[in-house]
């Protein structure tokens, strides 16, 4: 059964209209409203349809608790492909089957929509500088350098991914798709991507370029924690070993300046670069 995911957020104006083309290309749809404040609950209701599933979050979550709250319940009615699909109507339904084509016949864990690959010519610049920015910092912490779009929320996967990755260690806000990469990554499982078409509206980001990228610093700082936290229990490698030790030198550092030198601080991020520099070489 394929089961398309929309996490909805004051989405009134292009909920409907998203909910009845992606019907062409599923079995169901769970629609999970993210206690929008607008008229998105009255238009989801009025809906009929029996193959439609609406969840209502008394609070807010953020788009990935919002999602997980949506991938939860896609498990619980038996779902074999979950598609994730965004409800501000930027998505492309007709994209849709392509996702689906590369898993059932190709074998696929996870596929993940690119816009650089056929429509960056319709997005806004200062959306593609800030995607270059996130883009090469999520490749960095992740990495997978293969993958070219890592913040775009549409994404397809086999509904068994989750025997292995564990909620808990997935995000609840706009990170939630880099979060699930690393965890795709460590893994091993099978990933592409697919090119999309996406409709950019007359929207501006109210975020400026410099301001946006200092605060994601602290966000990939995380999520490099993560990657190596569960690298250490998972798939111990040399880089999540040297980070380890890297984590453990500058913990004792803050307690007792005099314990520890910081060359050897110094040599293990040395070492922990030139790793992910020479992971970067052979992928």
């Amino acid at each position: 059964m394929k089961v398309v995911v929309i996490p909805v957020f004051n989405e009134e104006k292009s909920i409907f209209n998203v909910i009845t083309k992606v019907f062409n290309h599923c079995d169901k749809i769970i629609v999970v409203n993210d206690s929008s404040t607008d008229g998105s609950k009255e238009i989801l209701e009025s809906i009929n349809n029996d193959n439609l599933i609406i969840v209502t979050n008394e609070k807010n979550l953020g788009i990935g608790g919002a999602t997980k709250v949506g991938i939860k319940k896609a498990l619980e009615i038996g779902a074999e492909i979950i598609i994730k699909f965004d409800g501000d109507g930027q998505h492309s339904s007709n994209d849709i089957p392509e996702f689906i084509s590369l898993i059932e016949n190709e074998n696929y864990d996870f596929v993940k929509g690119n816009r650089f690959k056929s429509s960056i010519s319709q997005m806004p610049a200062v959306k593609i500088i800030g995607n270059l920015i996130s883009t090469n910092l999520q490749k960095i912490v992740s990495g997978n350098f293969s993958v070219s779009d890592p913040n775009n929320g549409f994404i397809a996967f086999k509904a068994n991914i989750f025997n292995r990755i564990q909620f808990k260690n997935l995000r609840n806000d706009y990170f939630f798709e880099n979060s699930l990469l690393i965890n795709l990554v460590i893994f091993n499982f099978k990933i592409s991507e697919v090119p999309i078409q996406t409709i950019y509206g007359d929207e501006k980001s109210s975020i400026p370029i410099f301001t946006g990228s200092i605060k994601l610093v602290p966000v990939f700082i995380k999520l490099l924690y993560l990657k190596n936290y569960l690298n250490t229990r998972h798939n111990l490698s040399m880089g999540s070993l040297i980070f380890l030790v890297l984590h453990v030198l500058t913990f004792i550092k803050l307690l007792n300046n005099d314990l520890v030198d910081l060359n050897y601080i110094i040599i293990s991020i040395v070492l922990y670069g030139l790793i992910e520099v020479i992971n970067f070489l052979n992928d």
